[in-house]
Order: C-alpha cells, then structure tokens, then sequence
C-alpha cells in the first residue's frame, strides 16, 4: 500500500479532523501529548520501533533494539521538559526465540533502572517481523512545546551531530533538559529524530517563524549529519532576554536565532533544503 500524504502532511491532517477533548491540554503535532487529569498534567507517548523498517535484526544487539526503542520515549519526554514514571512495551515477536524474548525484556528493565521509571506490563503477540511499541506517561513541570519560538530566540543544539552510529544505543537528553527548564528561559524545544534540518523545521512550521543559521554547524562527518535521523539530541530555543547565555554557548552548540515567518528558513548562503528521514 502506498501512503499518498508525507508524514508533515499526515500530522496536520489528523490535527484538523481530531477533537482532542476538554483535558487535552496540548494534542496532536508535538513530541508528546499533555493532559490534565484532576490537578495533574501528564505527558503520554507512544512509539514504534520496526525491524527492515528503524532496525536490521542482523546489525544490532538484542540489548540495543531495547535500549533504541525505549530511549525514543525517554527523548520525547525530554523534548518536552519532562521525566518518565511509567512506560508499557508491546511486542510483535517476529523470529525470535522465548531466550530472546527474554533478553529482549531485560534490556526494558535494565533501561527502567538507570532512567528511573516503573515498567508496568505490555502485550505479545506474533508478527511477521519484530516490532516494539513503547508508550509511556511522564510529567513536566513546565511542558516545553515545538510551537513556542520566539522572534530573536538564540537556537542551540545540546551535541555533535552524526557521533553514533545508527545502530548503536544512545543516551536520551532528560539531564540536559532538566538543567535548561529549570535554568534558561526555554521556549521551543524537540529532539533530533529524523535529522536536524527537518526537525528544526518542525518548530518553525509550529511556531509560524523562521530561522537564521549562523557559523559552523556542530557535524562530525560533514554536510550529510544534517539530514540523518536518530541523532537523538535537543533542538532548544532561549529567549532573547534570558541571563547567561555564555554559559550556554560554553556547554551547548549555539547554531542561529529565530526570524519572523517572512524571513524564511537560511543559512548564510540562501535558503535551506528542508529534508530528513520521514515515517511514510
């Protein structure tokens, strides 16, 4: 079956035929949904993770397809300014073996253990491939959306893109986007899932604003690292008027600032080729 819409396409159509309802505080179109339940609010997020489709079974440890698919919750929720408490994972087990099932499982758990969350059940079931859904609750003080940027924002990133390879686990960013939200004055924020180019798109066409890319931006291989996905670090924009900048610009890469929708999205040579992994 061919998909007829883009992923951006898919999203925007959903956000005009779905009525989130009264206690959806923020819905579909940002890296988690927030909902008030009582005096709560509560980050919820869901995640699919493929074999052939986000992983090659023969290229990646049993251990790293956990680790991948469980971190790309962690990172949303840290995309948010958030922290995990509970996470689920569902399991389409494909070829695997009950001993690989279990090792499966033990990454989950080792996983929940080192980021602090309780692993509370999922389901199995069989599949022609292995595949994982990862959903997960979290909360946030203050719940940092991609739609919140601000003319004259300084744009940073929290490390080198192109570092890891694809196959290899990585370390979601909830440290770094608790020392920001707690610290900075943080409007804007996502993290590099299909590539920092299209990702900070994201924000723009969120935001209805533009962006100046400045300087040498932070790649490890060159002009490709911004159009890879799976780079998993923070696109973060700080307010104009916020104290101690330098001491960002001392620990973070700061690449740009943020310009009114007119101004377009450029670089110092002209306008920026907007492309990146997609989903469809």
């Amino acid at each position: 079956m061919t998909i007829a819409m883009n992923e951006l396409q898919w999203v925007d159509f959903l956000k005009k035929h779905v009525n989130p309802g009264r206690n959806v505080v923020v819905g579909i179109g940002d890296d988690c949904a927030q909902v008030k339940v009582g005096k709560e609010k509560l980050l919820l997020k869901s995640d699919l993770f493929i074999e052939d489709v986000h992983f090659k079974r023969r290229d990646i440890s049993l251990f790293s397809i956990a680790n991948r698919a469980v971190g790309r919750v962690l990172s949303d929720f840290a995309a948010c300014g958030g922290v995990p408490l509970f996470l689920g994972v569902s399991i389409g087990i494909g070829s695997l073996s009950s001993s690989n099932l279990k090792q499966l499982l033990k990454g989950v758990v080792t996983c929940s253990k080192k980021y602090k969350f309780a692993f509370i059940g999922g389901d199995t079931a069989k599949s022609k491939k292995v595949f994982l859904d990862v959903w997960g609750v979290g909360r946030s003080d203050k719940c940092v959306l991609r739609s919140t940027a601000k003319v004259g924002d300084h744009i940073f990133i929290t490390g080198l893109l192109g570092k890891r390879p694809f196959n290899a686990s990585f370390v979601p960013r909830i440290k770094e986007a608790q020392f920001l939200v707690k610290n900075f004055k943080v409007n804007a924020m996502i993290d590099i899932s299909d590539g920092f180019i299209i990702d900070l798109y994201r924000i723009l066409q969120a935001s209805k604003k533009g962006a100046l890319l400045e300087g040498n931006l932070p790649v490890t291989n060159g002009k490709s690292d911004l159009y890879r996905g799976e780079d998993y670090e923070l696109i973060f924009t700080i307010d104009k008027s916020s104290k101690n900048i330098d001491v960002l610009r001392k620990r973070f890469h700061f690449v740009g600032r943020i310009k009114p929708n007119s101004f377009g999205y450029k670089n110092r040579r002209g306008d920026v080729k907007i492309n990146g992994y997609t989903h469809l």
